[in-house]
Formats: C-alpha cells, structure tokens, sequence
C-alpha cells in the first residue's frame, strides 16, 4: 500500500514539473506509471536474455522489480525537471506571468495557469 500512495506522490511531482516546464502531464504521467509496471518485466527479460540465471533472478524478483521501477522514476523526474523546457529563459525565482498575473514557482519556463511562456520582461514577485 506505501508503495502505491509513494507512487501516486511521485507521479504528482512529475506530471507538475512536466506542466511548469512546457510538457504534457498526461503524457509523463502515464509515462510513470505505466513504465513502473512494464519496465521491471522488460528489465528481467532482457537480464534473462543476457545470461543472467533464471533461477536467480526468480529468488530476486522482487528486488529486479523495486530497484528497475525506481531506476524508471527517477530518469523520468530527472528528465522532466532538468531536460523539459531548456530552449525557454529561465527565471531567476517565482515570477508572476505578465499575461494573467498568475504566481509561479521558480522552476516554470511557463505559465501553469495560461501556457505563455516566461519573458524577462515578466515582474518578479517581490
């Protein structure tokens, strides 16, 4: 059950870095939680595949399973924290957009409220 509401958390966080810095949320969202699930089987074929003993990664199922599944999640947190939104300026810390006076987080390259994208121009919040 901890893992569940652990991931339901983490698949929050992704899907509001994705929407501040000009993804999709639905769309890294579902990257989230569906890897969580197929990429530890893809992860355990593929070990198999490569000579790894079957009978040993049956004994340590559940260890290919949580450590691939994290290994998933924290590529996709880092991709959409770091990766998303690079070709827009950066603003130095929360800034109000200028089109809806919408208040965002430091790390939005756009608005979460209209889409428009940071200018520098923006009024930083004070």
């Amino acid at each position: 059950m901890g893992e569940i509401l652990l991931l339901i958390l983490t698949t929050g966080g992704i899907t509001a870095f994705a929407r501040g810095r000009g993804g999709k949320p639905w769309l890294w969202g579902t990257l989230t939680v569906v890897g969580y699930f197929l990429v530890p089987f893809v992860v355990t074929i593929i070990a198999i595949l490569l000579g790894a003993d079957p009978r040993s990664v049956q004994e340590n199922k559940y260890v290919w399973f949580y450590a691939s599944a994290i290994v998933w999640v924290a590529i996709l947190a880092f991709c959409a924290r770091f990766l998303l939104g690079r070709g827009y300026a950066k603003p130095d810390g929360m800034w109000s957009c200028k089109n809806c006076s919408y208040l965002n987080k430091q790390y939005a390259v756009v608005c979460e409220a209209c889409r428009q994208p940071y200018a520098s121009k923006a009024l930083p919040f004070s």
